[in-house]
């Protein structure tokens, strides 16, 4: 051990050349690769024998166990891996295992970070190296199509309300089957709102819908903007304000990927902008953070220290730095990291810089992969083979401390090497794939553009496999002449479909009913003027320019339709759909709905009194002549002493609830909604949340607890976006019954609650232990 510290201590103040000479040390490249490809197989056969279809295996007990979601996270994971070392076979049997058991509806709640990195990235990269297996059952359409790829899609589509906040930065957790709840807090890390772009930049290019790169790039521009005056950002924020809760700074956990993805996402994408944005970030860490070549964790307003310590995280840095071409400033920071391997042969997840010792309670490795990740791209930059002996150090290391009769375990203290009963997934994705690849310098992910691969598309040909993989931060790689390869052949239709859906109206052709319109709109008169001039072919011929349209639907879009849409698709005539359309367009514009809540709203905001005075006359249901009234005004009268109590936030389990003593007016229980939330509450400073309606008889459901709507993306023209603001208003005022309850997200009433019991409207969160606030109402 002494001769360890004393090799480690000389190489820190040395040459590299007398390094190399001071270890004396050489590496059998093959054997080595071999020996983590024993490794691989071990834990990968360990985990399907005794822990599929769990999330992970427990590498002690030798059972399995769900931890991020309940979706065979570790076989997700490892497919990629299975490629990298050669294994077509298995890989084809894991891709049928994964297609066959994998639901992303499960009701569960998962993280939004996790399930991109892991499970999305996952997916994209094996549907993307599928092409390069023999005897695969590829769609025609593949690349751009698949069923790896509808997967990932599905399980993006899932994450997307998350998004669905003020600042455009995500939730930290989702519920796959119905949303983000409503009592999700607005507290998420700083990884977790930047590290989205490269898996939902990819889903876009692939897909063609743009909203997934929106939404990462809005949540990438809200994070831009809430930098401290000294270019730093903190630990946590809060996603709805955009306020930071945790101000320490730093480059490792809770941070990390944000920083790898602007980076990483500057290069895949081509968006100079993002690289800027690194730059500028980099400058400030070294200024502030930097410490000789280690890195403190600090006040990201103040810039000075509150923690001296080296997070195991951290180490991805140096790859990042070799990636953007700061080889030598990478080697000098690695180096120092190179002590941990030398004496350790792993690093604790948290290192006293001060006390030089790992610090109590965080000494654990559990088997991280972001050291080997900086020694592979120092390795590959450099030839140097003292990144090589690290690495070799690392194989050994895991190899005689972590290893299990089923798996391999996490290491518990790096000084003892006791272990513990954990194997995460991310020991396949990314561990494993690292090592070996610094042991195999002809592996197909190395290409630096000497070869590629050409391929015929239904689009015609693209050039693939031409190297440049960018990894994402769970090790998975993605191709940019894939990801180029779609987006181009996508280009031409997506102008087309802007077109076309730009010039018609869907939500009258789908929902047009004439008994809930009435009265002429004396706005749209001239218009509709200008419209009756031209009959349906010259109306076609002008916005299209020919009669005699073609339209082509796409197999792969039928054949992942459900079964009543591919009759549907089957019987589409485009020109007739058109002029039904605009027929459907026209008489639309005529006419306005009879009452218009929505605009009556901001009406009712001068008092109490004349809110409920104007919603009494509206409906013979709800009247001064119910209990209801009294209690009413005694809870007006003691909001007033309520409002500095400290509030006690509160779950509500059964949220949708009848309310036939109000009206059946879906639009009318909608609007008593929106009055409470926007106008009466908030005088008060009372928290609230409203919640869903349930039909008389209904069944109150889960699903109602969860806000399901995704963020909008301005992405059309601007008379598509005229559209949209028309369909927001006619779904307002469509009749109940063509609603799908698990999908109706407007007409919502507030849910029943402790206070607001009287009406059943509505949850108001309880002050103290609720007691205080209810007792006064009751009296």
């Amino acid at each position: 051990m002494l001769l360890l510290r004393l090799t480690a201590l000389y190489c820190l103040f040395s040459v590299w050349a007398q390094c190399e000479e001071a270890s004396g040390l050489t590496v059998d490249v093959d054997a080595y690769r071999e020996k983590v490809r024993r490794m691989f197989y071990h834990a990968y056969n360990g985990y399907l024998d005794y822990a599929f279809p769990y999330d992970e295996l427990k590498p002690i007990s030798c059972k399995g166990v769900d931890t991020w979601g309940s979706f065979s996270l570790t076989l997700i994971d490892a497919l990629d891996t299975l490629l990298v070392m050669g294994n077509a076979t298995e890989f084809k049997r894991a891709v049928d295992l994964v297609l066959a058991t994998v639901d992303p509806e499960a009701n569960v709640n998962v993280s939004v970070f996790e399930t991109n990195i892991r499970v999305v990235g996952g997916l994209l990269t094996a549907h993307m190296m599928s092409g390069r297996v023999p005897g695969m059952d590829l769609e025609p359409g593949w690349p751009c199509s698949g069923p790896l790829l509808r997967l990932a899609e599905r399980m993006a589509d899932r994450l997307l309300p998350a998004f669905n906040t003020d600042t455009g930065m995500p939730f930290g957790t989702v519920n796959l089957r119905y949303g983000v709840h409503k009592t999700e807090t607005p507290i998420t890390c700083t990884a977790g709102v930047g590290t989205f772009l490269l898996e939902f930049g990819a889903l876009s290019r692939l897909t063609g819908d743009q909203q997934y790169e929106q939404a990462a790039m809005r949540a990438l521009d809200a994070l831009w903007k809430s930098r401290s005056p000294i270019g730093l950002v903190g630990n946590h924020i809060n996603v709805q304000t955009g306020v930071w809760t945790a101000t320490d700074s730093g480059i490792g956990a809770g941070v990390d990927s944000y920083f790898e993805y602007l980076a990483k996402g500057a290069l895949l994408f081509q968006r100079p902008h993002l690289m800027k944005q690194f730059y500028d970030y980099e400058e400030a860490i070294n200024k502030h953070v930097r410490h000789e070549d280690w890195f403190h964790w600090v006040s990201m307003t103040k810039g000075t220290t509150s923690l001296p310590i080296f997070q195991s995280l951290e180490a991805f840095w140096p790859g990042v730095l070799t990636m953007v071409g700061k080889v030598d400033d990478a080697s000098r920071i690695m180096l120092q990291y190179s002590s941990l391997i030398r004496r350790y042969g792993v690093p604790p997840e948290f290192y006293h810089l001060g006390d030089q010792e790992p610090v109590n309670g965080r000494a654990a490795y559990p088997l991280r992969p972001e050291m080997a990740e900086s020694l592979m791209y120092l390795y590959r930059a450099t030839d140097d083979p003292h990144w090589l002996e690290l690495a070799a150090q690392m194989v050994d290391t895991i190899e005689s401390a972590a290893k299990t009769s089923c798996g391999y375990a996490t290491v518990n203290k790096v000084q003892e090497h006791s272990i513990e009963d954990r194997m995460e997934s991310f020991f396949l994705a990314e561990t494993t794939k690292y090592l070996y690849l610094i042991f195999d310098p002809e592996n197909f992910l190395h290409n630096d553009g000497s070869y590629s691969r050409e391929i015929q598309t239904t689009n015609g040909p693209c050039i693939i496999e031409a190297g440049g993989y960018i990894y994402n931060t769970e090790a998975h790689p993605l191709d940019p002449a894939i990801l180029h390869c779609c987006s181009a052949k996508r280009q031409a239709e997506r102008e087309s479909m802007t077109k076309f859906s730009s010039n018609i109206d869907f939500v009258s052709l789908l929902y047009y009913d004439d008994r809930h319109w009435s009265e002429k709109s004396q706005d749209n008169q001239e218009e509709v003027k200008d419209q009756e001039k031209h009959d349906s072919s010259d109306y076609i011929k002008q916005q299209y320019g020919s009669e005699d349209l073609e339209f082509e639907i796409d197999p792969s879009l039928v054949a992942a339709a459900p079964a009543p849409m591919q009759n549907i698709y089957e019987r589409v005539d485009v020109k007739d759909f058109i002029k039904k359309a605009r027929t459907l367009d026209e008489e639309a514009a005529k006419k306005k709905p009879a009452k218009g809540w929505a605009k009556e709203v901001p009406n009712y905001t001068e008092t109490i009194k004349e809110i409920f005075a104007e919603i009494a006359a509206e409906t013979d249901y709800f009247t001064t002549e119910l209990p209801n009234w009294q209690l009413l005004t005694k809870l007006i009268e003691a909001r007033s002493n309520a409002r500095d109590v400290q509030v006690v936030q509160a779950r509500i389990t059964d949220a949708c609830v009848v309310l036939d003593n109000i009206g059946d007016s879906a639009a009318f229980r909608y609007f008593l909604g929106v009055i409470y939330e926007k106008h009466i509450y908030p005088k008060y400073s009372i928290p609230y949340t409203r919640g869903a309606v349930c039909l008389i008889g209904e069944v109150p459901i889960e699903a109602d607890n969860y806000f399901r709507e995704k963020p909008e993306f301005q992405i059309e023209s601007s008379k598509t976006k005229s559209n949209r603001s028309k369909e927001r208003q006619f779904r307002f005022e469509h009749p109940y019954e063509f609603e799908t309850h698990a999908d109706n997200l407007l007409l919502t009433a507030p849910i029943p609650g402790f206070e607001s019991k009287f009406n059943a409207l509505g949850f108001i969160s309880p002050r103290d232990n609720g007691s205080a606030a209810i007792e006064s109402i009751a009296q």
